[in-house]
């Protein structure tokens, strides 16, 4: 049974303020607001997915909220207004999507309140914009004048939008059947040999910076699908080639659901020249929700008019992806799920932040010179187009896996008075070079990623993080070098720690279990005890789900790796996992028949999924099953360079290697080549003394010395084996 809200009743009573005004992001839930203020798309987006026919009341208080938006001096409508409901002047500017949205729901509002003038005023307003979006040649913004184009870029949604918001308001009459065909020839322009791009050039050229995205293709596919119910001859066969190019090039081939770009050669990549140099965004590839909602209603409206199964397909598999992040404890849908990427199209390492992301994004944290959106929140759009997509559904929860063979115990002395049984030898690497760039990381009450306080490129600075300073505290240690103002680095880490118990990466930033780990390993073995443990531990329990596996926050979906990171915490703490049968149960379901293991049940094989298991069964006092099996495949993966490929067939990878060699030392065995393995990774020690991913590359942050240093120590048996387990 589920006892969390529906979804619309989620909406309802988290995300309306007292004048029914639709607050930007929430963390969990009303009670953790992250971004108070107000958007022009939420708000005329509530208006068209909240209301049912009887709810007249909830219909004039949307409407009310959407009329705050309104510019009492020109045309249109603000797009921001602050938390007291000011505009914003970053908001004075005209999108014409979002403003189509708004005209679009003042006529639903209008017909389900029977208010013709409404309606009029709806159709008056959209025919005003989209004459102005014809005559400048459909532009991505204009000043809010409406006539002086701020952006001569063309976006595909913006015209799928504008579509849409045409067909829903159309009277019949000439201009909207002028109009809608200039749309479908416009929407034409955008086509690729199999798909559509996302943007083009103000020269009507392709934007190949840009690429394809995948909420552009499915508002198309869906624009599409509208126009083929006025008579449009090609548009289905338009609607079918954007969809089915959407999932050959946006799926994600090791794991579920879609990434929300491609590249110009159909390609999920990280780009940091598109980002640089192209419109403002990530450079990394995400799974967002609210794309997920938007393709999942467009296959499935496509398949309603062709009854084709290949689209019915589509839809259950974003679906599928929308339930599993559907907060089935409190309600409500969170924004979507990120990774690490080994190359620039190898995504191995779940992460929970959208890195990287333009200043501003809503629910944006900045940490120095960059800027992460936690996926964990939840944001009002993604509700909303949730809403639209799904209906007011209310998934189960998932259960527990079959409870394995009892595995046999795994005996494990758990003593972290000594970190390395003799120091490290210094033929491989520059340790005094090193540690010189590592203390020069230190940063107020901290140390950050790098020694660089402001590094142009993709490079971190010196801003002081919970997860740097893991790095850092563990590398002097074990080193056996002394860790300067102790107090004042507890006194760093214990401001970070949030009312519900958890830590943040700075202090005031949401909890993770990944930070909170990175806090909790830093507190235990500077043995300080300045904090709340109790509040603490009930933080990392609240991530545990009720299949076992835990979630990097309350509600997220789980995986092996935050499974792993809470687990350890919890262990320091002095605590177990509450449901600890069934945490195991998932870990030996993550198992496939190579030996190795995946991230999630069902994942394919690779070495960071591997080591987080078997390092939490050991963790536990328990032997990963068929152990021998699993480290003959991770030898197995060792490259005649000495560095390990993180999966079979996959590239060789620095943070992959790491976790071969980890897996490796904690199961009581070694590389078969560890010479080479000692060479490989001295290699990637940089001029500065610092070490990156590649040979002769730049160094890049304390991350890659953590891993240098650590796996160097277990490469020569050095390292205590309970460090080893617990200090990942």
């Amino acid at each position: 049974m589920t006892d969390h809200p529906s979804l619309r009743t989620f909406i309802t009573q988290n995300f309306l303020d007292d004048s029914s005004g639709v607050v930007a992001v929430l963390g969990r839930g009303a009670d953790d607001l992250v971004t108070p203020d107000r958007t022009l798309r939420d708000a005329a987006l509530a208006l068209l997915a909240l209301p049912r026919t009887e709810d007249e009341k909830l219909t004039g208080a949307l409407l009310d909220a959407l009329r705050g938006f309104e510019d009492s001096t020109t045309a249109g409508f603000h797009e921001l207004l602050d938390v007291t409901g000011t505009p914003h002047p970053v908001g004075d500017v005209r999108t014409p999507a979002w403003q189509a949205l708004a005209y679009w729901a003042y006529h639903h509002a209008g017909t389900l309140l029977a208010d013709a003038a409404l309606v009029e005023r709806a159709v008056q307003g959209l025919r005003e914009l989209a004459e102005a979006v014809v005559r400048e040649a459909w532009p991505a913004r204009l000043h809010r004048d409406g006539t002086t184009v701020l952006d001569s870029a063309s976006s595909l949604a913006q015209v799928a939008v504008l579509t849409l918001a045409a067909r829903a308001t159309d009277d019949g009459s000439d201009f909207f059947d002028t109009f809608l065909s200039a749309a479908a020839e416009h929407l034409e322009s955008f086509g690729s040999a199999d798909g559509a791009w996302s943007h083009l050039t103000p020269r009507g050229a392709p934007d190949r910076f840009h690429g394809y995205r995948l909420r552009s293709s499915s508002l198309a596919a869906l624009a599409w699908c509208s126009l083929h119910e006025r008579g449009h001859g090609k548009a289905l066969e338009q609607a079918r080639k954007v969809l089915r190019h959407a999932r050959s090039s946006h799926l994600h081939a090791r794991g579920r659901g879609f990434w929300d770009r491609a590249d110009a050669a159909s390609q999920p990549r990280v780009d940091a020249l598109a980002a640089q140099y192209g419109r403002p965004d990530s450079p990394f590839p995400a799974k967002l929700m609210g794309d997920h909602a938007l393709l999942a209603l467009a296959a499935r409206t496509l398949a309603g008019l062709t009854d084709e199964a290949e689209f019915s397909e589509l839809s259950e598999l974003a679906e599928d992806e929308l339930h599993r992040y559907t907060d089935t404890a409190v309600g409500g849908v969170f924004q979507g799920q990120g990774s690490w990427f080994s190359t620039p199209v190898d995504a191995t390492v779940p992460l929970a932040r959208h890195v990287m992301v333009p200043p501003r994004s809503a629910g944006a944290f900045s940490v120095g010179n960059t800027a992460y959106v936690p996926f964990h929140e939840k944001h009002a759009e993604t509700q909303l187009l949730a809403l639209l997509a799904l209906g007011d559904r209310r998934p189960e929860p998932a259960t527990a896996p079959t409870a394995p063979a009892r595995l046999e115990p795994w005996p494990l002395e758990r003593d972290l008075s000594y970190v390395s049984r003799a120091p490290l030898t210094a033929r491989d690497i520059d340790i005094p070079a090193y540690l010189a760039w590592l203390r020069s990381t230190e940063s107020g009450l901290g140390y950050g990623l790098t020694p660089y306080p402001a590094p142009l490129g993709l490079r971190s600075d010196r801003t002081a993080q919970t997860f740097s300073v893991l790095h850092v505290v563990s590398d002097l240690m074990a080193l056996n070098e002394p860790i300067p103002h102790r107090e004042k680095l507890l006194a760093g880490i214990y401001a970070t720690q949030n009312p519900d118990g958890g830590f943040g990466e700075q202090p005031g930033l949401l909890s993770e279990a990944f930070t909170t780990y990175c806090a909790v390993l830093t507190a235990t073995v500077l043995e300080g005890e300045g904090y709340d443990t109790q509040r603490c531990a009930d933080f990392l329990e609240a991530c545990q789900h009720p299949e076992g596996a835990f979630g990097n926050a309350p509600g997220y979906p789980g995986d092996a790796w935050h499974s792993n990171l809470a687990t350890l915490a919890l262990l320091a703490l002095g605590r177990r996992p509450l449901r600890e049968d069934d945490l195991v149960a998932y870990f030996v379901s993550c198992r496939n028949t190579d030996g190795g293991y995946g991230n999630q049940p069902g994942h394919p094989s690779d070495t960071f999924a591997t080591f987080r298991v078997v390092d939490t069964l050991i963790a536990l006092g328990l032997r990963p099953p068929n152990l021998e099996q699993t480290v003959a495949w991770l030898r197995g993966l060792q490259t005649e360079a000495g560095g390990f490929r993180y999966r079979e067939g996959g590239p060789e990878s620095f943070v992959g290697s790491y976790h071969a060699i980890a897996s490796l030392y904690v199961m009581g065995s070694e590389p078969a080549d560890i010479a080479a393995c000692r060479s490989w990774i001295a290699a990637r020690q940089s001029t500065d003394g610092g070490f990156g991913r590649t040979p002769g590359g730049p160094s890049e942050t304390t991350d890659e010395g953590f891993i240098a240093i650590q796996a160097l120590h277990m490469l020569e048996g050095k390292l205590n084996p309970y460090w080893a387990v617990i200090m990942t």
